[in-house]
């Protein structure tokens, strides 16, 4: 999931009009915040299922293969990150290398699970499927994508209808595909097959952005011009959830019945902050507040409630995200991880830690770690090299 959408080459807004909704929009997706789903589909998945494997959890920073993989103990805690030690000369040039999926367990030993050849441009991880037997990455090609199946290692090639952007896979088994495109002056979400091929339309306006499914896949949360609207998968609207007024995207599932959603506040478009969007229809409850200019949080666009505290990603400067702490009184204190660079996004929570993806320098990747913001201890995963990483059990980890 960590994949800039509208911020590294996605397709973006066409309209003045919409540039607000754009900005949110694209803040989401920048956070690596934007989970796919949806349960009905063709039984396209069938016969990948991972063996059940009789392999041990690895004590921290062991290796294994890809046979050792205990597949019955993959839970919450394990993490699917890809690495690409690939650097760009001072010159210019770009520096070609193999790029690997690893599953990381929760003590940090890791099993090599794939390898490309070595390459400049390689296939950026997007997806874990609900199932644990698939990774989806997204590659240069407009609409393409590739699809790895975990236990084997093979490698099947695809290209979503119209040139869609691949947001993730279908819930809760990942059966289909969602995808986003632009038609004209709007956006559209819609569901596809394993092959590319477009099953369902779902939502379709100018503030469409992204789309966050039930872990049940029954029913997608999407941003809208004055809330969030809760479709069916079906693509029938269910109902529109307004919340103050204010454009917003959907970022994840909080818990069966809640939606996070970031929106965008009364004093322009960089006092963006988070509310809990009761998907019965209820009254939104702001868990942010708009900052003042001092506090250095530009907005929210993520949180995690942990036993230290309620934690948020916001906006930095010279958009970077960084890690903020909210005070009982509403005040915010920016949380540091150590050794690295800043920059820092969170991508799940899991035991009272934050699983952060941390910039540890100049190169495009990074290191992959467990942070407990209460104690400052990190468990470092992976040193350098991370290009992506989802933890299992998206879109509902982080609570």
């Amino acid at each position: 999931m960590g994949v800039m959408r509208k911020l590294s080459g996605g397709p973006g807004s066409r309209r003045a009009a919409r540039a607000a909704a754009a900005v949110l929009a694209a803040a989401v997706a920048s956070a690596g915040l934007v989970a796919a789903g949806g349960g009905a589909g063709a039984a396209a998945a069938a016969g990948h299922r991972a063996s059940p494997g009789s392999g041990t959890v690895l004590g921290a920073g062991q290796a294994g293969a890809r046979s050792a993989v205990p597949w019955r103990r993959v839970g919450p805690g394990w993490v699917l990150a890809e690495y690409w030690n690939g650097r760009y000369a001072a010159a210019g040039k770009a520096v070609a290398a193999p790029a690997s999926l690893y599953l990381v367990d929760p003590a940090g030993g890791r099993y090599q699970l794939y390898r490309t050849a070595a390459t400049t441009s390689p296939p950026v991880l997007v997806d874990w499927s609900g199932d644990k037997t698939r990774a989806l990455l997204r590659t240069a090609t407009a609409g393409g994508a590739e699809q790895v199946t975990l236990a084997t290692g093979a490698v099947g090639r695809l290209r979503l209808a119209g040139q869609a952007s691949v947001i993730g896979y279908s819930r809760p088994s990942g059966l289909n595909l969602l995808g986003w495109r632009e038609v004209g002056s709007r956006e559209q979400l819609a569901r596809y097959s394993l092959t590319g091929a477009v099953t369902k339309i779902l939502a379709t306006g100018t503030d469409v952005g992204a789309g966050v499914y039930s872990g049940n896949g029954t029913t997608l949360a999407v941003g809208a011009a004055r809330g969030v609207q809760l479709v069916s998968n079906s693509g029938a609207v269910i109902r529109s959830l307004p919340v103050a007024g204010t454009s917003c995207g959907a970022v994840r599932w909080w818990n069966s019945g809640t939606i996070l959603a970031s929106c965008l506040g009364t004093k322009g478009t960089a006092a963006v902050r988070v509310w809990l969007v009761p998907a019965g229809g209820g009254r939104p409850r702001a868990l942010s507040l708009e900052r003042a200019g001092d506090s250095g949080d530009l907005g929210d666009i993520g949180a995690w409630q942990l036993p230290s505290g309620l934690y948020f990603q916001g906006l930095g400067p010279c958009g970077t995200v960084q890690i903020f702490r909210q005070r009982a009184n509403g005040s915010v204190t920016l949380v540091t991880v150590p050794h690295s660079s800043g920059n820092n996004r969170v991508l799940g929570a899991y035991q009272g830690q934050l699983l952060v993806q941390a910039p540890t320098g100049c190169s495009p990747t990074a290191a992959l770690l467990w942070f407990n913001p209460s104690t400052r201890h990190e468990h470092t995963l992976l040193s350098s090299g991370v290009l992506g990483a989802v933890p299992y059990g998206l879109p509902d980890a982080g609570r």
